[in-house]
């Protein structure tokens, strides 16, 4: 290929980098030998006018003056947060000038040189954040990683020969990296699904089994690995047949237990009499073996495994071991801000020895409810949580008052009365609290708005608080009070009946009546035998 023909050639080149990168959610700009701008983003927008200003041009050529010093550009930080990726643009072995990526992280855009440039491009910075918040995904590793695509994608373009062969093969190289940085894309643009690390692993398994020429692919954690994640650990894969799960269960299993990989290993895998190659990958995370993922059966022409292979499953892995560390450090997390809540409701529920594990049992009663009617994993979490502080306001009412025996008077009442209020106020500063309010402030408000603090009715009653409501009540009749012992469960579910549609959202009535209420009775007798043993020692 004359040169002619070569500078064409390599502009289509630079043009493919390009819009793949923008597809892939990675910005860029093509800059002089110099940093002179050449050519914005190709969708332009608020990140064209930002590059584009003054402030912008400056960080470009100081970036471009340290590329001209080095022997191959490196990867450096425009601004905290804000990665540039060059790849050299070559003419007759000379450096022209260079095809910059911009990764992009949420940093950035809270840092002083993002108002700068905003400043300098006369953009509104609430506005142009919002602009670009979506596409702000890239933290430092993630952006090395498209970087060194960028590199493979333009390297393998620019050696675009004269003849077929040469260029069936850079298509072949082209698409493998294409294929990489869009699975380290979806895998980043994933992390965080920190407390669902089972439909992580679903994810890798199916992007990998897309992207690589085998017929499986499989994962499976050690025991420990994450705390969310209890029970017997499961196989999860991709691309398995009817009738081959057991079979690849048993080999992911065999492999995992023959001896703990440090270090990727080819093995091979039997199927219809035929040796086919398989590659075992270990996820770990500072040296600890968290578990493995396995390709099995390679296809194709050529079915040993590459070094492309085993490049794709590293990077796999390493997301996968990142994610999980960081599943691990989410659930020690909601441990402990669980055990926090707990132990409060728990002194609560001590001021009155007649309530003694009445959070505990409204949070399970509410959580069965939740599962009932349909909410999701997520919802149903939180609505736990609701039913667990819903009564931290009693904290604010006197002792004498929740431990009268006894009818209470009208003011004794209306100090009761005052408790959702109080939990409300209490816990309204706190962030992570903040989506179950509702259900403490309302959970004693009635369907048919005789409630209170609000009298609301009807669909006006948040449905969490709708659901604390009844389980709060059930609770309340199965429990001896000072008042009055404990009714007969028959007599409790018969009243839960006839008040749908009265004192309950009826629909929420009927889910209640098919509840199984094994686990709500064991409970009770743990805390009437804490109680017991707590009354015994009070005695002694």
């Amino acid at each position: 290929m004359n040169q002619g023909t070569l500078i064409p050639a390599l502009e289509a080149a630079r043009r493919t980098v390009r819009q793949r990168c923008r597809d892939m959610g990675l910005p860029t700009v093509v800059v002089d030998g110099s940093g002179v701008l050449v050519e914005g983003p190709l969708d332009g927008g608020v990140l064209g006018e930002w590059v584009g200003s003054v402030y912008g041009r400056r960080l470009l050529a100081s970036a471009a003056e340290e590329w001209g010093h080095e022997d191959r550009a490196a990867m450096r930080a425009l601004a905290a947060g804000l990665w540039a990726l060059p790849v050299e643009q070559m003419s007759r072995r000379r450096r022209t000038g260079y095809v910059v990526g911009l990764g992009v992280s949420r940093q950035w855009l809270e840092t002083e040189e993002f108002l700068a440039g905003c400043q300098s491009a006369s953009l509104d910075a609430g506005a142009a954040r919002a602009a670009l918040l979506q596409g702000a995904s890239f933290d430092e590793r993630s952006a090395r990683a498209a970087w060194m695509a960028m590199r493979w994608m333009l390297d393998d373009l620019s050696q675009i020969g004269g003849v077929s062969a040469e260029v069936d093969g850079f298509s072949r190289q082209l698409a493998d990296s294409f294929e990489e940085i869009s699975l380290l894309y979806k895998l980043g643009a994933s992390m965080n699904e920190i407390n669902q690390p089972e439909r992580f692993l679903k994810l890798v398994c199916d992007e990998l089994h897309a992207t690589l020429g085998y017929g499986w692919v499989a994962a499976l954690l050690v025991r420990g690995a994450t705390r969310s994640m209890t029970g017997a650990r499961r196989v999860i894969s991709a691309g398995a047949g009817p009738g081959d799960g057991a079979r690849i269960e048993r080999f992911v299993r065999d492999a995992l237990g023959r001896s703990e990989p440090t270090s990727p290993a080819v093995t091979t895998v039997e199927q219809d009499g035929e040796a086919r190659a398989a590659l075992l990958h270990p996820i770990a995370r500072d040296g600890r073996l968290m578990g493995v993922i396995v390709a099995g059966e390679k296809r194709g022409a050529d079915r040993q495994v590459s070094s492309m292979d085993i490049k794709l499953v590293g990077a796999a892995a390493s997301f996968t071991g990142i994610l999980l560390d960081n599943a691990a450090l989410y659930d020690d997390q909601q441990a402990m801000f669980l055990g926090t809540l707990k132990a409060l409701t728990a002194a609560i529920d001590a001021k009155d020895r007649y309530t003694r594990g009445h959070s505990e049992r409204v949070a399970h009663l509410t959580r069965m409810l939740a599962e009932a009617v349909g909410m999701t994993p997520k919802e149903v979490e939180r609505t736990h949580i609701a039913g667990l502080v819903h009564d931290v306001g009693k904290i604010g009412v006197p002792e004498d008052v929740l431990r009268k025996a006894g009818k209470l008077t009208d003011e004794e009442f209306s100090l009761i009365k005052l408790h959702p209020e109080i939990g409300y106020n209490i816990l309204k500063d706190i962030p992570q609290l903040a989506d179950v309010l509702p259900g403490v402030l309302h959970h004693h408000e009635r369907w048919d708005g005789k409630g209170y603090p609000r009298r609301l009715e009807g669909e006006q009653i948040p449905f969490v608080a709708r659901l604390i409501a009844l389980a709060d009540s059930f609770d309340a009749m199965s429990s001896t009070r000072t008042y009055r012992p404990a009714m007969p469960r028959p007599a409790v579910l018969a009243e839960i009946a006839r008040c749908g549609g009265a004192q309950f959202d009826p629909e929420i009535a009927h889910a209640f009546l098919t509840l199984d209420l094994s686990v709500y009775d064991q409970m009770v007798s743990k805390h009437l035998a804490a109680e017991r043993a707590a009354m015994g020692g009070q005695a002694a």
